[in-house]
């Protein structure tokens, strides 16, 4: 008897070592969905805190490909659409006149 009450912590053991090793990497995994929620979180206020709450209307810009090159390149480093951008960057050059 003493033999399976061996072999059952030995069992025991080992499962508590899987049970604890996937317990850590579970932990190491919600740290980051947390860090990577809080970050969405923080572009999303970024973003509605420029937005008017009048309706949005349309509008045709024609530019370069270089600068309509760059405003992709812009959008995308900040994770907003094009028009955003140049939403934020009109604003801006019309309040500094």
């Amino acid at each position: 008897m003493s033999s399976r009450r061996d072999s059952s912590r030995a069992n025991a053991g080992v499962v508590t070592t899987r049970l604890r090793d996937a317990v850590g990497s579970l932990d190491a995994e919600d740290i980051a969905l947390a860090r990577l929620q809080a970050q969405m979180r923080q572009a999303e206020a970024i973003h509605t805190a420029t937005r008017p709450t009048a309706a949005l209307l349309r509008t045709t810009v024609r530019l370069p490909a270089a600068l309509l090159a760059r405003l992709r390149e812009r959008a995308k480093r900040d994770s907003a659409s094009p028009s955003q951008v140049v939403e934020k960057a009109l604003l801006r050059f019309l309040r500094s006149r």
